[in-house]
């Protein structure tokens, strides 16, 4: 059965076409060992046209040495052959080059783990770092840790960023919502008795309030729901629970204002829109990856299944939110453009800041160019008045010497006069 109740049987329907021709938005990837986490998250990032604007951009042919071993010189070949048919294997070569950089085939992995070893290698190994930047900016968001005492009101407040929102679960134990994660995430808390922290200013331990605050949200945010952690008695467990999710976020409606920052942007987009689902089905010990996407700009949500690929209803996402043993592991949102319900009243206030600016520091150069110019006015009058002052000193020096010269000749030659005045 396919995840919306339908047979998995091909119909008469699909007239034998290939999965790639028949939806041409989504194309399956064939699994070649255990590689159905890689397979997902490929899913995910086929979603991100983003991610894929960014990668074409990149010069990757200045990588000639360890080309084999780059992992985001094989990541813009997936991207860039996946809507070619006549390529039957788009990512075998990004398989074998995760392999050699020890994420193995043929062995199981998380898909958190490999989304973050996927962002670490294009940072590492792209030769254009600003570009690389870029592609991390995508999905960072920034934070600064709230710490501060209650006795004193002292703040420790160092920044920080994650590409990736890892949430606790079991809010409730059974039903939680993403929102309700979210909020408890950023709620601040107080840390009194035995957790009283050491305080610089205080010289001793006070109770302190401690938590995060946003500084900036990213454009794709990747959210992990924590399902695995270890039992009472060592093994590791999986957690079924439910965790109801929308298909659009809003982290104002989620977060208190205290949890943004002073310095958040206020024109900042806080609106996102659900477009990839990253599905874990089975145990702690032993599992499968799936994906539900759906293409940039498009509302049809599409099923992947390794090479199968189907598609499908929102229903069907939302059997994803636990209770059963597949379920939602990985959320992927993207930030909706800020612009208001108004005919463009938003992009036209954007003009109008943008051109108050631009004229505002046309005013500010202006008047540093009239500063200047009067500046040098200024010091060429006073050059001019030291010049006609020197010029007096040396006319008043030349009638000086005239006078004594005369007065030195009326004398007839006094020697020790000359001696005296040589003196002087």
């Amino acid at each position: 059965m396919t995840p919306d109740g339908r047979s998995g049987r091909r119909g008469p329907e699909n007239n034998g076409l290939t999965p790639e021709r028949r939806f041409p938005r989504c194309r399956g990837l064939e699994n070649y060992g255990l590689t159905c986490c890689v397979n997902a998250l490929l899913q995910s990032f086929i979603a991100t046209s983003e991610l894929k604007d960014l990668l074409d951009r990149w010069d990757s042919s200045s990588v000639r040495e360890d080309a084999l071993d780059n992992v985001p010189v094989h990541l813009k070949g997936v991207l860039g052959a996946i809507r070619d048919p006549s390529c039957r294997a788009p990512h075998k070569d990004f398989l074998r080059c995760l392999d050699r950089q020890h994420i193995r085939l043929n062995v199981q992995h998380d898909a958190d783990e490999v989304f973050l070893a996927v962002l670490n290698f294009i940072q590492q190994q792209m030769d254009d770092k600003v570009l690389a930047l870029e592609i991390q900016s995508l999905y960072r968001l920034s934070v600064e840790l709230h710490h501060q005492c209650v006795e004193c009101s002292s703040n420790q407040s160092p920044p920080g960023s994650s590409y990736l929102l890892s949430l606790p679960l079991h809010i409730r134990h059974q039903n939680n919502t993403l929102k309700d994660c979210l909020a408890s995430f950023f709620e601040l808390q107080k840390l009194s008795g035995i957790d009283n922290c050491f305080c610089d200013q205080c010289k001793t331990r006070t109770p302190f309030t401690h938590g995060h605050r946003i500084l900036s949200l990213p454009t794709i945010l990747c959210v992990q729901l924590q399902r695995f952690r270890l039992s009472d008695s060592g093994w590791m467990q999986k957690l079924d629970c439910s965790v109801e999710f929308q298909e659009s976020l809003d982290f104002q409606d989620i977060c208190s204002r205290d949890v943004f920052s002073k310095d958040f942007q206020k024109n900042e987009g806080t609106k996102y829109s659900l477009f990839a689902v990253i599905v874990h089905s089975g145990s702690a010990m032993f599992g499968h990856y799936t994906a539900f996407v759906r293409a940039t700009g498009g509302s049809d949500w599409f099923y992947a299944n390794d090479s199968h690929v189907e598609p499908v209803s929102w229903e069907a996402v939302r059997e994803t939110y636990g209770g059963r043993s597949r379920t939602a592991y990985m959320l992927l949102y993207r930030r909706e453009p800020t612009q208001t319900q108004g005919g463009g009243e938003g992009e036209e206030q954007e003009g109008e800041r943008q051109e108050g600016e631009r004229r505002e520091g046309e005013v500010q150069e202006g008047e540093r160019q009239e500063g200047g110019r009067r500046k040098r006015k200024k010091r060429g009058g006073e050059k001019q008045e030291g010049e006609k002052q020197e010029g007096e000193k040396q006319e008043g020096a030349v009638h000086e010497g005239g006078r004594r010269e005369g007065k030195k000749q009326g004398v007839g030659g006094n020697k020790k006069g000359r001696n005296r005045k040589g003196r002087n």
